[in-house]
């Protein structure tokens, strides 16, 4: 222990600047019960707080493409910095995950429950939902690609990525609500707003958009910090666990996030994709 008897600060919260402990709502609760105990309570409400801290980005994209349409660069600059504080207020929403999730509950219980049917090598086959088909069905596991929030995000600041990352991601719009992939789609069918910034010659909006991608950029690369501990680490000390504590998940979900993707190569090709959209004022 240090001298002055404080533990020291745990490693994976030390990029969250803004890092404010906050008490899960006492009027949330979960609806159903898995094994997980208090973990998987505290990971589904995190979740919940996540995509609220999201409210004020969409709203500000619905501003944004308004202001575009009108035009009003002062609307759009303001649209945009709302943006950039929802982008960061989420990353550090998120980093509550460590107060209230254990990664060794995660890792052996909870992500079991989540993979899903489908690009699970645990299940080639799918599962048999009984009284609906005699054939195995494959769903995939829940994933983040699956929130309408980052892709909305993508869809407005003209990110583009790689073909595999981005197959994926249009697959998990089919879990979404039928209107918030249409909302995403009416995004992606709005005016360019990096075309409309380059031939504004405005830089406060282009400096204003390169914020906003520096702010997903940060909480991509925080996401991937977190699926660290949560999956590689945790996946480490399970292999060091005796048998009478807690259980390991199959071998084949290892390196598998639970949407069913090879998770650190898929993240870290989604966050090196953001960065490259980083734009550069010509002339």
């Amino acid at each position: 222990m240090p001298a002055n008897n404080v533990a020291p600060e745990d490693p994976w919260k030390s990029d969250l600047s803004n890092h404010v402990v906050l008490s899960l709502p006492r009027n949330l609760d979960i609806i159903f019960s898995l094994p997980g105990g208090e973990s998987l309570r505290g990971f589904i409400l995190v979740i919940v707080l996540v995509e609220n801290a999201a409210v004020p980005g969409i709203k500000a994209l619905v501003q944004a493409v308004n202001a575009i349409l009108q035009p009003s660069p002062e609307s759009l600059l303001q649209a945009l910095q709302r943006l950039r504080l929802s982008i960061q207020d989420i990353k550090g929403v998120l980093g509550q995950m460590h107060d209230y999730a254990d990664p060794d509950v995660f890792y052996a219980v909870i992500r079991v429950f989540f993979s899903g049917w489908k690009d699970n090598p645990a299940m080639p086959a799918g599962l048999i939902y009984e009284g609906v088909s005699n054939e195995p069905l494959r769903y995939s596991g829940g994933s983040t690609a699956q929130s309408t929030v980052l892709q909305a995000f993508d869809e407005f600041l003209g990110i583009h990525h790689s073909e595999e990352s981005a197959d994926f991601l249009h697959k998990m719009r089919d879990y979404m609500p039928p209107s918030h992939k249409a909302f995403i789609e009416e995004i992606h069918s709005a005016p360019s707003l990096r075309d409309h910034i380059l031939s504004s010659g405005n830089g406060q909006l282009l400096a204003a958009y390169n914020q906003c991608v520096e702010a997903l950029v940060a909480l991509r690369s925080y996401h991937i910090a977190m699926v660290t501990k949560y999956l590689i680490t945790a996946a480490a000390r399970a292999k060091g666990r005796r048998p009478s504590q807690l259980p390991g998940p199959p071998r084949a979900l290892e390196e598998r996030g639970t949407g069913g993707t090879v998770v650190l190569r898929f993240l870290k090709s989604v966050r090196d994709k953001t960065l490259e959209a980083i734009l550069h004022q010509s002339g």
